[in-house]
């Protein structure tokens, strides 16, 4: 991937970041409003206010892997890793880089990856027997 290529990429990245960071800070303000409103005493759904409170702290967490994603391929980057594969070494397919711009594997390695961790996940269930 060229020079004009990257700096492509790294925009569009450092552009998502602050998206992302943008987002979570509305969402932090929304917890704190709602925690605010908990604690007057007209407010009857308590139990809404804490599922929303959930959602926005889940929010928080797939935004906080988001960034932590961003950064990594950001150093990609700067080191002159970005595009090759983390498992195989191989070129990561351009189309794949243009939909997922921190994807770390290629579409083989990525496909092995979550087949795998679907069976762990599979035999980490307990047994109806």
């Amino acid at each position: 991937m060229g020079s004009i290529g990257l700096e492509g990429v790294k925009e569009r990245l450092q552009r998502r970041r602050r998206l992302i960071l943008e987002s979570s800070l509305r969402a932090v303000s929304n917890i704190e409003q709602m925690r605010g409103a908990e604690r007057d005493p007209e407010v009857e759904e308590g139990s809404q206010s804490e599922q929303e409170q959930s959602k926005l702290s889940q929010l928080a967490e797939v935004e906080q892997r988001e960034i932590a994603q961003i950064d990594a391929a950001l150093e990609r980057i700067e080191a002159g890793r970005y595009g090759a594969c983390a498992e195989c070494g191989d070129p990561i397919d351009p189309r794949r880089l243009e939909a997922l711009p921190f994807a770390l594997d290629c579409a083989e390695c990525g496909t092995s990856r979550e087949e795998a961790r679907r069976i762990e996940l599979q035999m980490e269930k307990p047994s109806r027997w």
